[in-house]
């Protein structure tokens, strides 16, 4: 009698290592290469992420699995991707050992497709997934940003997105499109982020009142960013006050000049909250008494705000009452301490 032994059963469940190597696709590729998987792990880098394209767009790997394996790449990719762009090849052979996911070979693709893109991949020694997906996530109108898209964290690149998002929201995909496309044309990280500060915040609310001979509103956010260069100040940081109508600013036109901050007051309605000259210099005694009356004539009040003057009632049966000087509290605000 002749003992039979039946042969093992083929497993298709992939092995940890084609786990580890294959990621997502590990199970559809164990089906077609059942462990020990060996033709498909001891294929060159290049095929096994050509063999994992081919899946991320939906092919059918039990009838192109020799060709993605084994035919020229000539052939072989346009198996994977039948409209792959030029360049896949080139960069199939630098992408590391591990498969991406799906989405990051379609992203991969259309960057290749993109000729500013394109350029970066094909210059990078690495087709690092980092980059392609800092990349890939720019809005669509900075594709010429490309260059300068690689140097960015993948956290400013996020911080891009959400502004360009913020912009949509606020002011429509054209205004948004528009601001991207001026952000593109950024010659270094640091001129990038500066342009997408300034088209954060729209401009700034109309001020309360028109000006005077010798008080000129600064209006707009090129106004503002103009006169903290002038006046070599942080004037350019206050656009939030400006945007939101909290605050508003006027220049007044010396000798000194004098920048000037006014904002709302429940009680004043417009309350100078401060004034300085060039490098934050206080403003020179002999002009104040001027920049009061001129600022009273547009309704501006020069003095204590609605905020002090109640947290002090707040407390005033705790002696000793709280209540600066009225002097003092003018001579603050024109940069005095």
């Amino acid at each position: 009698m002749t003992l039979r032994i039946a042969p093992a059963p083929v497993r298709a469940e992939p092995t940890s290592l084609l786990s580890l190597v294959a990621g997502e696709f590990a199970p559809r590729i164990g089906r077609v290469w059942p462990a020990p998987h060996t033709a498909f792990l001891t294929a060159p880098s290049a095929r096994r992420h050509l063999v994992c394209l081919a899946l991320a767009f939906g092919g059918d790997l039990a009838a192109l699995g020799e060709t993605l394996l084994k035919a020229r790449m000539k052939r072989a990719i346009p198996a994977a991707a039948p409209s792959a762009p030029p360049g896949l090849e080139r960069a199939l052979t630098r992408m590391g050992d591990v498969a991406w996911t799906a989405e990051d070979y379609r992203k991969l693709l259309a960057l290749l497709a993109d000729p500013p893109a394109a350029k970066v991949l094909r210059h990078a020694e690495l087709v690092d997934l980092a980059l392609v997906r800092r990349m890939a996530d720019l809005p669509a109108a900075m594709a010429p940003a490309a260059l300068l898209a690689a140097r960015l964290p993948g956290e400013t690149v996020a911080a891009l997105r959400e502004t360009y998002a913020a912009l949509r929201m606020r002011s429509g995909p054209a205004a948004a499109d528009a601001a991207a496309a001026r952000w593109a044309r950024a010659t270094s990280v640091r001129a990038l982020v500066e342009a997408v500060r300034d088209d954060l915040y729209p401009e700034p609310a109309a001020p309360p009142h028109p000006g005077t001979a010798r008080l000129r509103p600064l209006a707009s956010k090129q106004a503002i960013r103009q006169a903290a260069r002038r006046f070599r100040n942080c004037l350019a940081d206050t656009l939030p006050h400006a945007a939101s109508g909290w605050s508003a600013y006027y220049e007044w036109t010396g000798p000194p000049d004098v920048v000037i901050e006014v904002t709302r007051d429940a009680i004043f309605g417009w309350r100078m909250e401060q004034a300085r000259v060039a490098d934050n210099a206080p403003v020179p005694e002999a002009v104040r008494s001027e920049i009061v009356s001129e600022l009273a004539l547009i309704g501006v009040h020069v003095g204590r705000s609605c905020w002090e003057l109640d947290r002090a009632l707040a407390v005033a049966d705790q002696p000793p009452f709280p209540l600066r000087p009225a002097e003092a509290v003018a001579a603050e605000a024109f940069g005095d301490f």
